[in-house]
């Protein structure tokens, strides 16, 4: 039997665990992942750019963007700089760092949560009950992607505590129907919101409670109550773009513009592109078994508001033509609290045997959370500006084709490069075909070139040198063997420096 006090010491070490990880990957995984929310770093580090006044740094960040996730960077980062931190690399980390700090809330969030589904008194009548706190707690803590998300300053990992904390809420308000708790599951809702506009179609989800519960009572105050409190929010949430931008919800207008006309631009997917996604995320062969004394119904029915937001937020999201699996971040906590009971009942089914099941899921957990965060993400574009960082002498920077998608220069403070361009071919010498180059004043000239194109032949030759190989990490490497096609930007860079000029 689990008593108060182990499982205490218990969720501290969990707690414990799972913030250190998240400091550990901050530290040593410097890379991100989305290139759509690169532009929070772009106009947010280093922190000393003269870029970076009050109102150009609201004239910076685009107009479909929310202006509260990039001043939320702009201030960790600027604090770095007057720690000391002058190096913007370093900047970055502690942004990481603070970021992966304050997502440590989502484990205390999700264990309460559980905790009120799963009362102490109520524990006596299940052999594994008793451990579904502590499962969710270990999943928020030590589940394979939550350290490496929630350390990247992305607008959807922003947003997942919020809504995990509006869903505890909606919770209570589902059992007993509790105003305050309806108006803090809108507010959180609501903040959620101003990170990733999508979150906003969970207030659906909690709409359909409130009508629900009104039809039930025969009253339709909670109804009432739900639209002035949605009103006020709406107002509330709406300022801050009439204040520094001059019209009220501009960038959600905007954004919600921008994606009508140009979401399908950058691809499109099937309607079930999301599944493989989250059975890979819940690692659901682990799950396949017999449940024998599992009260499917009782168990899942403490979960209906859970379940419901979860479920919108897929359907509509799979109604998008344009998909991305970071789009599921948010709801990413959600999943894991779903899972809970499952892994909970791995652990009590056993009644103290070993589990292979269980020991299984561990390995392969702790393997893909040591690849996830201790290999930095886009390692080799990282790596290439991290060299031009050092040597400011390289004033021109030529990409072969689509080598690189796009040069992350936060994580370098210098001069900006002389020219920055795409070479389509080689010629017959194996020489990069530049309009305009001198070969007389290209002393500080580099070709970067992918390594599939290298693998392919193309290797310039002298004066063009092979000065560096930006490595990816393992993890991007498989992902490039696996499915080359679509991870083709992940691979090693080679960089080629100039080496026939006349020398001062």
């Amino acid at each position: 039997m689990l008593n108060a006090k182990i499982e205490t010491k218990w969720f501290q070490l969990f707690l414990v665990l799972g913030i250190l990880t998240r400091i550990a990957t901050a530290i040593l995984n410097s890379g991100y992942l989305a290139l759509d929310d690169y532009y929070i770093l772009f106009f947010s580090v280093p922190a000393q750019s003269e870029s970076l006044s009050l109102i150009n740094s609201v004239q910076a960040v685009p107009e479909i963007r929310s202006l509260l996730p990039d001043s939320i960077v702009r201030l960790f980062a600027t604090t770095a700089y007057k720690l000391g931190f002058e190096d913007p690399l370093y900047q970055i980390k502690f942004v990481f760092l603070c970021l992966g700090l304050f997502s440590g809330i989502s484990i205390w969030i999700g264990y309460k949560f559980l905790k009120y589904l799963y009362p102490k008194e109520s524990n006596s009548k299940s052999y594994y009950q008793a451990w579904v706190p502590l499962s969710g707690a270990f999943l928020l803590s030590l589940h394979f992607l939550m350290p490496l998300v929630s350390t990247r300053a992305l607008i959807e990992s922003m947003s997942a505590p919020f809504l995990l904390g509006a869903v505890f809420s909606a919770s209570i308000y589902w059992r007993f129907g509790e105003w305050k708790q309806l108006g803090i599951s809108l507010g959180l809702l609501a903040i959620a919101s101003l990170f990733r506009s999508q979150v906003g179609v969970c207030a659906l989800a909690l709409f359909s409670l409130v009508v629900y519960r009104s039809w039930k009572n025969a009253t339709f105050k909670d109804i009432y109550i739900f639209i002035i409190f949605s009103v006020l929010l709406g107002i509330i949430t709406g300022i801050p773009d009439l204040i520094f931008r001059g019209s009220f919800h501009s960038s959600l207008r905007s954004y919600i513009s921008y994606n009508l006309q140009h979401s399908a631009e950058y691809g499109t997917s099937p309607w079930f592109a999301y599944l493989p996604a989250i059975l890979g995320v819940s690692l659901f062969p682990f799950l396949i078994g017999k449940y024998k004394g599992f009260d499917w119904k009782s168990e899942y029915t403490k979960f209906v508001p859970t379940i419901l937001f979860s479920a919108l937020f897929l359907i509509v999201h799979s109604a998008i033509p344009h998909k991305e699996e970071r789009f599921l971040l948010p709801i990413l906590p959600l999943l894991l609290i779903l899972i809970s009971p499952l892994c909970a009942y791995w652990r009590g089914i056993e009644k103290g045997k070993m589990s292979v099941r269980r020991i299984l899921f561990l390995i392969v957990n702790f393997l893909l959370l040591d690849l996830l965060c201790f290999f930095t993400i886009q390692n080799n574009t990282i790596e290439l500006v991290r060299y031009l960082n050092f040597h400011k002498e390289i004033k021109e920077l030529y990409v072969y084709r689509d080598s690189i998608p796009h040069l992350p220069v936060s994580y370098a403070y210098r001069e900006p490069l002389e020219r920055y361009e795409y070479v389509g071919s080689l010629d017959q010498n194996m020489q990069p075909k530049i309009d305009n180059f001198d070969p007389f004043k290209s002393c500080s000239a580099v070709l970067a070139v992918r390594k599939d194109y290298v693998m392919n032949g193309v290797d310039p030759d002298p004066p063009w040198i092979l000065v560096e190989n930006f490595r990816s990490s393992p993890l991007e490497e498989l992902a490039v063997f696996l499915n080359p096609s679509k991870n083709k930007r992940r691979s090693s860079l080679y960089l080629y420096q100039f080496q026939l000029c006349k020398k001062k």
